[in-house]
């Protein structure tokens, strides 16, 4: 069996995400008020490590309207029905929660109280999908990140 085949088995909508994703975070406050707003390019695959395992890698471009920019990578591994990260950066799980949604929960190593909870839909025709982020800092919503993307290269 394939690690590939266990991505689709195991996990099939996140499978589905292979690809290069652009768009646009927007992040907000609870009332809505623009905190940041920058595009970025997402590359996500699922290629072994050193010891075999299948992960999830996504490396990821960012572009702020000022010219900064940013590049991170995430990665995560495969453990039954579940990507699981604990990278030094930030440690959470994500899995499937119907045919159309994923469900992350992560915290950051350098945010001790802060924890993220972000729910991705995939469209239909798998060329689009949207992204909310729900920011907790010791139990209480204080941020909201919207995210629009489209897969590169869709009409």
């Amino acid at each position: 069996m394939t690690d590939d085949f266990l991505i689709g088995q195991r996990l099939p909508l996140l499978a589905k995400h292979a690809g290069v994703w652009t768009g646009t975070y927007t992040f907000v406050t609870p009332k809505l008020e623009v905190l940041d707003r920058y595009d970025f390019r997402i590359d996500v695959s699922f290629p072994q490590d050193g010891l075999g395992r299948r992960t999830y890698r996504q490396e990821s471009d960012y572009l702020w309207p000022d010219g900064r920019t940013q590049s991170l990578v995430f990665e995560g591994v495969l453990e039954g029905e579940e990507i699981v990260f604990d990278n030094g950066r930030i440690a959470g799980r994500m899995r499937a929660l119907d045919d159309r949604t994923l469900y992350l929960t992560f915290g950051f190593t350098a945010q001790p109280g802060v924890e993220v909870c972000e729910m991705l839909q995939l469209s239909a025709d798998g060329l689009s999908r949207a992204r909310t982020w729900h920011w907790f800092r010791d139990e209480r919503l204080f941020q909201i990140t919207l995210v629009d993307e489209r897969r590169e290269g869709a009409a």
